[in-house]
């Protein structure tokens, strides 16, 4: 079965996320997703919804975390990117 994810240009590499913590005065709020099975549900269900959300908070610090990597990647206000929507077959 093949499935649509998203990822980060991260290190050098294309990293799968599995969530986007943005923080808020003082406080996180986190974002977690599900891989789709399409490109046009991940883009209305999640794609377009986090679009929307960051840009409601461009000036807060942003933190990516890829799926299966222990170290996320800090990105300044309204700079974060890039990433892509890649898909994936599940073996």
């Amino acid at each position: 079965m093949s499935y649509v994810r998203l990822e980060a240009w991260i290190g050098a590499e294309w990293l799968e996320v599995g969530a986007v913590s943005v923080t808020v005065t003082g406080s996180a709020l986190t974002l977690s997703f599900e891989r789709q099975h399409s490109e046009s549900g991940y883009r209305e269900l999640i794609w377009e919804p986090l679009e929307n959300f960051l840009r409601e908070y461009a000036d807060q610090p942003l933190v990516v975390v890829p799926q299966g990597n222990s170290l996320p990647v800090m990105f300044g206000p309204g700079a974060a990117g890039p990433f892509r929507l890649a898909e994936w077959a599940d073996d």
